[in-house]
This record gives C-alpha cells, sequence and structure tokens, in this order.
C-alpha cells in the first residue's frame, strides 16, 4: 500500500521548534506500522487551516491534486491529527469526499477514524470538536480585540504616522497607544490640514508630502493609494478616535490626534469631491452642480454645463452655455444666482394645501375601490391553491389503488406542483399590492408640500430625479429674465388649474397606482 504524509502548523513559532519534525516522525511510524509505503510528504509551515476558501494551502492543494493524479496509487492520507487536516466540519467532509473520489483513504495516527459506522462517528465528533475549538479561539480574539478598542487601544499596525511600540515583539500584551512617528507624523498632519482648505487633490497632495520630506522620510515615493487611506480610510484614527467594526461603536483613542476635531468634519465633507487630479466637473452626478442636464440656454437651446475654476480666494463655482456659436458662450452665471432662482421657481409651482388635502383624499379612495380588486384576486388564488391541494391528494389515492403508474404519477404530480408555485406566486403578488395607501400618500404630500427644501437637502441622485419629474422637458434660463415657462408635471399641471379656481378636483385618473396587467 502507498500513501503520503501532511503535515502542518499554524504558527511560525510553531516553525522554529520541533513540531514538524515530530509530526513527520509520528507519521512514519504509524505508516511503518500498517505497512504503508510513503511517496511524498507534504509540509504546510506556518498556515492555518480556518478556512480552505482563502487558497493559503498551498501544500495541501498539491497533497490533493496529487492523490487525484494518482488515482488508484495512492491508497493512504496520513495525518497526525484530524485538526491537522481542516478545522470545519464542512471542510472536512468535502475533502474527505475528494480523497474517496481518488481511492484514497483519511488515516489519523492519534485518533480512531475509518470506515465503520462507529469510526465514521467518532471522525464526526472529532471534525466537529476541530471546528467548535477554532470557533471559540476565533470569539476570544474578537473579543479581546473589541476590548482594547474600549480601552483606546488600536490592536492593528497604526496608520501610516503612528508607529507600534511593539508589545507582541517583546512577548507583552499592548497596554500603551501607538506614538507619534517623528518627523513623519508632523508631515502628514500638515498635508491633511492643507488638504482641509479645499484647493488641492489628491494628487497635489502627494507631491507636497514628498516636497516636505515623506518620501525621504519612507525611503520611497509616496504612492497615490496612501494618500486615498489617509485622506478616507484613517481619518477616524487621525482624529483621535477608532471604531469598532464589529460593534460599530466609536471609543476615544489614548493616542495623540494629529487633526482636530473640526479638521476631521472638513475632511469628511470633501470625500464627496473628486479625488484625483481630474476635476470634479466631470462627474456625471456632481453634488455641486446638479442643475446640470436640466437647464438650457435660452438664446441656442444647449444644456449649460459647469466648471470650478481655482482663484487666489479658492474655487469659484459657474454654470455657462459650452455652445461657441452662442452669443452666451463663455459668460458664465454664478452657481448661486441660478440655484437660488430655482429654489423660487419650486416655491412657484409647490402644491396648494388645498389641492394637496383634495389630491391626499382622491387618491385614498380610488385606492380603496382598487384594493377590493385585490383582495378579490387574493381570494380566488387562495381557492386554486387549495383546488390543486386535493388534486393532489386524489392522485396519491389513485397511486394507492393502483389506477395510477408511479410513471403517470410522477409526471402529473410535477405538473400540479408548477401549477402551485404559479399560484402562490399570484397570491403573494395579490397580498403586496393592498399596501397601505394612506400612510403612503401622507408621506409623499408632505414631502412636496415644501420642494424647495427637499430638492435643497437632498443628495444629487434624488434631486436630479426630482427635478426631471417636476419639469420633464427641462428648464430654460435667460440671464435677465431668468427661467421660461416650464412645462410642467401632470400633478403640477393639475395643482396649477385648482389654484386658478377654474374647476373642481375629480378622481385624477392617470395618476392613480398602475394595476397589474
Amino acid at each position: 500500500m502507498k500513501g503520503v504524509i501532511y503535515i502542518r502548523v499554524s504558527s511560525e513559532e510553531q516553525v522554529k521548534g520541533t513540531s514538524l519534525e515530530f509530526q513527520v516522525e509520528a507519521c512514519r511510524s504509524y505508516a511503518e506500522q500498517k505497512g504503508i509505503k510513503i511517496i511524498e510528504v507534504f509540509r504546510e509551515e506556518g498556515e492555518s487551516a480556518k478556512d480552505f476558501s482563502k487558497n493559503n494551502r498551498k501544500a495541501f492543494l498539491k497533497a490533493l491534486e496529487y492523490c487525484r493524479k494518482h488515482k488508484g496509487e495512492i491508497e493512504a492520507f496520513i495525518v497526525l491529527r484530524v485538526d491537522r487536516f481542516a478545522r470545519n466540519t464542512e471542510d472536512h467532509f468535502a475533502v474527505r469526499k475528494i480523497l474517496l473520489d481518488a481511492g484514497t483513504t483519511l488515516h489519523s495516527v492519534t485518533e480512531p477514524i475509518g470506515n465503520s459506522p462507529s469510526e465514521k462517528f467518532i471522525e464526526t465528533v472529532l471534525a466537529g470538536a476541530a471546528e467548535y475549538d477554532n470557533a471559540i479561539k476565533k470569539q476570544r480574539t474578537l473579543d479581546g480585540m473589541s476590548s482594547k478598542l474600549e480601552q483606546g487601544l488600536w490592536t492593528w499596525r497604526p496608520p501610516v504616522g503612528y508607529r507600534s511600540q511593539q508589545f507582541k515583539r517583546k512577548g507583552e500584551k499592548k497596554t500603551g497607544a501607538d506614538m507619534p512617528d517623528g518627523k513623519v507624523f508632523e508631515i502628514i498632519q500638515r498635508g491633511l490640514r492643507l488638504f482641509a482648505e479645499g484647493n488641492i487633490t489628491q494628487t497635489e497632495l502627494r507631491r507636497w508630502l514628498d516636497t516636505w520630506g515623506l518620501e525621504q522620510e519612507r525611503g520611497h515615493k509616496t504612492l497615490p493609494s496612501l494618500v486615498k487611506r489617509i485622506v478616507e480610510k484613517h481619518l477616524s484614527f487621525y482624529a483621535g478616535y477608532m471604531k469598532d467594526p464589529w460593534s460599530g461603536k466609536t471609543t476615544k483613542g489614548l493616542h495623540k490626534p494629529m487633526i482636530t476635531k473640526d479638521e476631521y468634519h472638513r475632511l469628511l465633507a470633501l470625500q464627496n469631491r473628486s479625488s484625483s487630479s481630474k476635476p470634479a466637473v466631470y462627474l456625471k452626478q456632481n453634488p455641486d452642480f446638479p442643475l446640470r442636464g436640466l437647464v438650457h440656454c435660452a438664446d441656442c437651446g444647449t444644456l449649460l454645463t459647469a466648471s470650478s475654476p481655482r482663484g487666489k480666494g479658492g474655487r469659484y463655482y459657474y454654470y455657462h452655455c459650452k455652445n461657441k456659436e452662442c452669443i452666451r458662450y463663455a459668460k458664465s452665471i454664478k452657481k448661486v444666482k441660478l440655484e437660488q432662482e430655482f429654489m423660487e421657481l419650486l416655491h412657484q409651482v409647490t402644491p396648494t394645501d388645498r389641492f394637496l388635502s383634495l389630491f391626499e383624499a382622491t387618491v385614498i379612495d380610488l385606492w380603496k375601490e382598487k384594493g377590493q380588486c385585490f383582495e378579490s384576486q387574493a381570494v380566488v388564488a387562495k381557492e386554486r391553491l387549495n383546488g390543486l391541494k386535493a388534486q393532489l391528494k386524489q392522485i396519491r389515492e389513485l397511486v394507492e389503488n393502483k389506477t395510477y403508474t408511479s410513471e403517470e404519477y410522477k409526471e402529473r404530480k410535477e405538473e400540479i406542483e408548477s401549477e402551485m408555485v404559479a399560484v402562490e406566486i399570484e397570491m403573494n403578488e395579490a397580498n403586496i399590492d393592498r399596501l397601505d395607501i394612506e400612510i403612503a400618500v401622507s408621506f409623499a404630500t408632505q414631502f412636496i408640500s415644501d420642494m424647495a427644501r427637499q430638492w435643497f437637502d437632498s443628495k444629487i441622485q434624488i434631486q436630479q430625479k426630482f427635478q426631471k419629474r417636476v419639469f420633464p422637458e427641462g428648464l430654460t434660463y435667460q440671464v435677465h429674465s431668468g427661467f421660461g415657462t416650464p412645462k410642467l408635471g401632470l400633478v403640477y399641471q393639475i395643482n396649477q388649474t385648482c389654484r386658478d379656481d377654474k374647476t373642481h378636483l375629480v378622481a385624477l385618473r392617470g395618476i392613480e397606482p398602475r394595476l397589474p396587467d
């Protein structure tokens, strides 16, 4: 009988000791007793058995591949213990099957595992025990790390600008905060404060850092990825805080902060802007210019574009026409002016209280009428489902009476079960449509009762969707006369009619929620 040996240690400390040699000796002694000729020995040094999905067990994978390539030749896969093989039950039996398919049997030197019922039971218990032990150790580690974070101590390698006190190398537990890293700390601090002013990009910050000596201090050029981590990922640490990634709780750290709380909030605000040399204006959804893509030049009909040139006082924000043949070309409109006039326009078209109350009452009455239809659909679907269940019961009785053959029963059963699934989907959809429309309409009326405020407070994605609903064909703008008369969305058209007192609001056909086809 031929076999292979697989040995593993999970830390560098074990590699330096006698663990590997001990495992080889024990496995060879076992093989000799069993009459197994060892063909190969696969050594895994300092790798974890926690999770095969991370592909960090190179020697183990080589051992499996060796058994597959020599299918029928390698009959024994020898390990010292089951927990050397895998530390969760699912992985254990998944790989056990791979070995069996290759004609290879797993052997444990120190544990009685095998193919008899009692041996399989013991193997399952051992694999489960290994997984349990691994889970307990993991939980203790996480609890310990969370405890350190609550104490204000960072449990990982500190970000650039700080240095660890190397407690682990001294064989001690971490009891002190990470210390500022001399001149590197001062350079990063200077760079963050400059970046917080909002006048430079990350690319420019990288150049300044190396100009001030960061490249010299660290021995290599500063990469864009490092700058990104500095101004985005590690900001809370630099501000003197640390966040527990498991509980989400934020704790004040014991380390010396690099930036003030005010600087921290300014840097957070800047994260929504472009983080490279590419100007933010070219973003499709730029929070600085929400009206881009909506407003047309009144003179030539071209959509206004935008820019944010830098001057002595910082950046200046403008909308302007990009058509070189237009008389308004290169004549800018201040962002503040255009957006203030847009908010005034929203105030003008905001539905009146009278319209909103009538609108709410009409939609709710109409929906209650439609809701009866959904109720009926749900009842009919339930009756059909009960009928199909009864049919399924009948064909089972026919099989018992030998009226149906097993083949006929199987075919008919699959037909009915497929139909039952379709009916259940139909019934669920009908129930979903029976929503609480009163709450939905109440929220909608509150939202549109102050459109200018809602638009101003929303994120760019919501702003652009919202303004397209109100002004579906966009707007035209003339510097001296302002916005032209816009075409409004349906609800806002009806509001204008109601405002003029020309008609009473009736059932709003066309705005009610669409029924299923």
